[in-house]
């Protein structure tokens, strides 16, 4: 005897039943796809941030090498009279009274006292010890 009568193994569909099967397939595929897109952006952002990571590194490395070159590029720093007379070996009124003549180079900064380079320094003990 026959359970449904028309000698089907699958019990008939019932109204609006296929409708459901097309839309729960159809959201399945929607949710595939998203969840491939979803798992490509997650690679994307991987990939983006060793980039960034990258950059972030080979930035950081020219900078140290830009400030490196700044600071030999840099002019020598500056000492008072006073100093540039205690490594010369001579008295502050005797390295005032060269600044005058023009034997030392000083620089006198607006509103700063007389400042002597310390390659101007270097150089006078140069000459000195080459006499």
């Amino acid at each position: 005897m026959l359970l449904f009568g028309d000698g089907a193994l699958t019990p008939p569909l019932v109204k609006g039943e296929l409708q459901r099967q097309r839309v729960t397939s159809e959201m399945k595929h929607l949710r595939a796809a998203f969840d491939r897109l979803v798992e490509r952006e997650r690679a994307s952002r991987s990939e983006v941030a060793d980039a960034v990571r990258a950059l972030e590194s080979e930035l950081t490395e020219r900078a140290a090498r830009h400030a490196e070159a700044q600071r030999e590029a840099e002019p020598s720093p500056l000492v008072t009279p006073a100093e540039a007379a205690k490594v010369l070996g001579m008295s502050s009124s005797a390295v005032y009274r060269a600044i005058r003549n023009g034997t030392i180079e000083a620089a006198t900064p607006v509103g700063a006292p007389i400042r002597v380079s310390s390659a101007e320094v270097l150089r006078l003990l140069a000459d000195r010890r080459a006499e």
